[in-house]
């Protein structure tokens, strides 16, 4: 056999190789480049619905007015970042390349159909108002990107499809139903409340207060005879109830019933005049609250008049700040006028129609009694009076004895706005939640 015919047979030999590798490889597409959706970025503004749906659960997201809301929960609104950055997550999905197009490889990388025995995937739909749908894809396993740590590595497959990719992007979407929910409540300053009068269904009150916003810590009204606060700290924790409150699930107010009997109450005044009652309630160990809001022209705080600092100063003479930096930085604390009025509205607004549940740590402080705060130091015993010791008597210029009276100095104590005395009087706001 000479050199030319070895060649030949080389190069068939080669070909029936390369042949036998091609026909037993899985069938892929070619791998292309760019977004996994080309479309979707330009239709964004026109969907109206997302839904997320697993093996045991639907999560179904539903745009109206402008706001996004969770149909599942009520039509309770939902967290808006998190619905723009599964909108723009999913329009912004790069392919990387192909991967298996074979349905018995699909549960070993996420993408198999959501009903099937046992399934771990996710699949989203956005819809548009007419009911149609813009993009659906199944949504499997990921892990951080080797490119790109900010990134996940996607595994995804169009439902109507059997080619699946490995994609390059974030799409966040949370496990729980409740997670979706936009969680704040309520959220109020806690330098900025003034006083929160604590009722519990036994009747027993008491008033939790500072008299100026420049106070550091908040006392407790009408403390008995040798009383003392424990503990400062939980006072300030108290007043923090509702600095960015969150929940933990929401329902709505017609399937509860708060009695008086069984439920604690709080209303938390701020400097402003905002009034926020808030109602707790245990159920089935779980702990719930409702809101109702109001303007109290009377709580809003009147900063005293500033004495003159130089009262030699004759007429018609300003005085001038010693530190004109002082007066700067004093004019840079100084926080805008809150309408507080409107602030009610808008969260009556929110309260209306709804029951939160709240963790246990959030309530338990409120739950807790008049006692629980203070200490009592027992009076030192009185010592006997010596016999033997004369007693001193006063007496005036016509020898008879002097009465001691006490002076009165009540006026010059300072007397909160809301002391105890009249506030177990004061009717508690009305509940416009139900």
């Amino acid at each position: 056999m000479n050199a030319k015919t070895l060649s030949i047979l080389a190069i068939i030999t080669s070909a029936v190789v390369v042949a036998a590798v091609l026909l037993t490889q899985p069938q892929t597409a070619t791998t292309k480049k760019g977004n996994f959706f080309p479309d979707l970025q330009s239709v964004l503004n026109d969907v109206t619905e997302i839904s997320v749906s697993r093996k045991d659960e639907t999560v179904t997201l539903i745009r109206s007015d402008g706001q996004w809301l969770l149909k599942e929960k009520h039509s309770y609104p939902v967290e808006l970042d998190k619905v723009y950055k599964l909108l723009l997550g999913a329009a912004d999905l790069t392919i990387l390349e192909a991967k298996t197009s074979k349905p018995a490889l699909y549960s070993k990388i996420g993408v198999e159909d959501v009903s099937e025995e046992g399934a771990k995937s996710t699949l989203l739909t956005f819809k548009k108002t007419e009911g149609e749908t813009v993009a659906s894809l199944i949504v499997g396993h990921d892990r951080t990107a080797k490119i790109d740590s900010t990134r996940q590595e996607i595994y995804v497959r169009k439902p109507d499809e059997k080619q699946t990719w490995l994609t390059l992007g974030q799409l966040p979407i949370e496990k729980d139903l409740a997670d979706w929910l936009d969680p704040e409540i309520v959220n109020i300053d806690s330098d900025n409340i003034r006083q929160v009068s604590i009722t519990h269904p036994d009747g027993e009150h008491f008033l939790i207060l500072k008299n100026t916003p420049k106070d550091e810590d908040y006392q407790m009204a009408d403390l008995p005879k040798n009383a003392k606060v424990k503990s400062a700290y939980v006072l300030n924790q108290i007043t923090a109830t509702l600095n960015r409150l969150n929940l933990d699930d929401v329902a709505v107010a017609s399937d509860f019933v708060f009695d008086d009997n069984t439920s604690n109450s709080a209303v938390f005044t701020t400097f402003d005049g905002l009034e926020v009652a808030m109602t707790t309630m245990e159920k089935e160990g779980k702990h719930y609250a409702k809101f109702a809001a109001a303007f109290n022209p009377d709580a809003v705080y009147v900063e005293p008049p500033k004495k003159d600092e130089d009262e030699t100063a004759s007429e018609g003479e300003e005085s001038q700040p010693e530190n004109e930096a002082d007066e700067n930085a004093e004019k840079a604390e100084e926080k805008p006028k809150v309408d507080a009025k409107k602030q009610a509205d808008t969260l009556n607004a929110k309260f209306k129609g709804w029951v939160y549940e709240l963790s246990k740590y959030k309530v338990d402080d409120l739950e807790k009694r008049r006692e629980d705060f203070i200490e009592v130091e027992e009076p030192p015993a009185a010592e006997e009076p010596d016999e033997q010791s004369p007693t001193m008597e006063l007496k005036g210029s016509d020898d008879l004895p002097v009465p001691f009276t006490m002076p009165d100095f009540r006026e010059n104590l300072l007397t909160p706005f809301g002391t105890p005395s009249t506030a177990t009087e004061t009717p508690m706001l009305p509940f416009t939640g139900e």
